[in-house]
């Protein structure tokens, strides 16, 4: 017990270094100082820090999915009643707390060499956005997938302004825009 608990403990300080400060910039004696922990403690859970970064990527798509999984269900049965929630999921995912952008967007900006596990894995879930998007217009009746990528532009737009622009800015159009797009292709009919 106390192991997983170490583990955990490593990770949810790994985890929050990395997003406030970028994985690049933040080295394993960084962690192990701020978690109080010995580096034989980390590496014994962690071989890497690419092991760690895996892990800190992992679990936060866990919690994404999660929390999309369970508001997409809340709607079922209403495709177009369900994007919505996932934008709305989206947009609690752009309150204060969630300054620097899309965790997945700042791994790949960090890791852009295309065969690296973490560059693969953020672009899997990128993908698996774009999939669920996909899925949920053509249930609504959308053949193609010009409204699927046009919520894309969106969504991440809307993460990558926000450490730029703050909550007030671009990101605040999230909701509006995406509406917007979704009412044009599928009318104000409530699907």
């Amino acid at each position: 017990m106390v192991r997983a608990s170490a583990r955990q403990h490593i990770l949810n300080v790994a985890s929050e270094s990395f997003y406030r400060e970028g994985i690049r910039s933040v080295g394993i004696d960084t962690i192990v100082e701020r978690a109080g922990v010995s580096k034989a403690t980390l590496y014994r859970h962690f071989p890497t820090k690419d092991d760690l970064v895996m892990a800190y990527l992992q679990e936060q798509d866990h919690i994404n999915w999660e929390h999309f999984d369970e508001v997409i269900a809340e709607k079922e049965g209403k495709p177009k009643e369900q994007l919505l929630a996932l934008i709305d999921a989206t947009i609690e995912m752009l309150e204060p707390g969630y300054h620097r952008g899309c965790h997945f967007l700042n791994a790949l900006a960090e890791f852009s060499e295309e065969d690296h596990p973490v560059h693969l894995l953020a672009v899997e879930y990128n993908r698996a956005i774009r999939q669920r998007l996909s899925r949920l217009t053509q249930l609504a009746g959308v053949n193609d997938d010009t409204l699927t990528d046009q919520l894309m532009l969106v969504i991440n737009g809307a993460l990558s302004s926000v450490s730029v622009y703050g909550f007030s800015g671009p990101a605040a159009q999230l909701k509006a825009l995406s509406t917007h797009l979704i009412e044009l292709y599928l009318g104000q009919t409530n699907q």
